[in-house]
């Protein structure tokens, strides 16, 4: 047997673990004799042979008391240690059942060590679950600040349908200016009146034979205002369907207003006008050279429940153009916002 003992050799002499080991010195503190305190703490030659003594009282389901008893009546007790001991309360009487029970003091140990285990597991997973509430606040500022940006492009789409709308759509031209003095014909009157389509408001002046001058207003009293889509219709965010029927909008919800405002600006010297055939708005536009494109528009919504204008159908002079071809129309169109 070896002189001097470290706790791992007193582990492997008991065949127990070093934590069982150190165990034994809180219970029994003045019989295993201590050589240096140092790292690591050494003990005397006869302490292997306590540790067996008590290996032994335990395996036969002894409680500590008893222990202590037998070990008083084989070895010498250090009297300082005695004295802590003696400030300490007996174990618990629930403990005491246990080891009289015949539940080993290793077994306690184990329990004891997976008990403490499972409170670190609680203990992260309470914080796991601050940490994800901290995140959870996070996004749901992001979700306030994103509808804070909606509303904003809502307001800032609306001040373009105002600027954009009347360009667009026929019947809003402004008043026109007076025109010089006219031949005094009969004929001179409705040569300088407006088209029919448009709403206008003409003064013509005539001079007379004698210098005299008459002036009269020339203007379509029996026209109608020709039809439109109202403004929340033009305001409303445009998408196409793919060939899997999915909706495609175009990057910031541009509303159906920008999208005509785009293709106009695009047919320099075009015509446009609005036409509604049941639950479809058709927007026709005529190029100076006569070509015309037909959109049709009507109102759907997404299967998230977002209220969108589809544009379904082009007619290019009259005929209608394939799936593929109004994509691309879309696309090209999309380009330029």
């Amino acid at each position: 047997m070896a002189d001097i003992y470290t706790h791992k050799d007193l582990a492997a002499l008991c065949g127990v673990s070093e934590t069982t080991i150190k165990s034994y010195r809180r219970k029994f503190p003045g019989f295993i004799p201590v050589l240096t305190r140092g790292k690591p703490i050494r003990f005397k030659s006869e302490a292997g042979e306590i540790c067996l003594k008590i290996r032994d009282c335990f395996a036969k389901g002894m409680s500590v008391n008893e222990t202590y008893k037998v070990l008083k009546e084989h070895f010498k007790e250090d009297r300082p240690a005695r004295q802590r001991r003696a400030r300490n309360a007996d174990p618990a009487p629930e403990q005491s059942a246990a080891f009289s029970a015949g539940v080993s003091q290793e077994y306690l140990e184990r329990f004891f060590a997976t008990a403490g285990q499972m409170m670190q597991g609680m203990a992260g997973l309470a914080t796991a679950q601050a940490k994800a509430e901290h995140r959870l606040r996070k996004v749901e500022t992001a979700l306030e600040k994103l509808l804070e940006i909606e509303a904003e492009n809502k307001a800032f789409f609306s001040r373009i349908l105002e600027r954009t709308a009347a360009p667009v759509i026929p019947g809003d031209a402004p008043e026109a200016a007076p025109e010089p003095a006219a031949e005094p014909t009969a004929e001179a009157a409705p040569q300088s009146a407006p088209e029919p389509k448009i709403r206008a408001r003409k003064i013509v002046n005539v001079r007379g034979p004698e210098g005299d001058v008459a002036s009269y207003a020339l203007e379509q009293d029996d026209q109608p205002s020709p039809e439109r889509p109202s403004d929340a219709f033009l305001g409303t965010p445009i998408v196409i369907r793919n060939d899997q029927g999915e909706f495609l909008g175009v990057p910031g919800r541009l509303p159906l207003a920008g999208f005509l405002s785009i293709l106009v600006d695009e047919t320099d010297g075009a015509d446009a006008n609005w036409t509604r055939k049941e639950n479809t708005w058709i927007f026709t536009v005529t190029a100076s050279d006569g070509d015309t494109h037909a959109l049709h528009f009507t109102s759907t919504t997404t299967p998230r429940g977002n209220l969108v204008i589809l544009l379904d159908r082009l007619d290019v002079n009259h005929t209608r153009t394939s799936p593929e071809f109004l994509q691309e129309f879309f696309r090209q169109v999309k380009d330029k916002a």
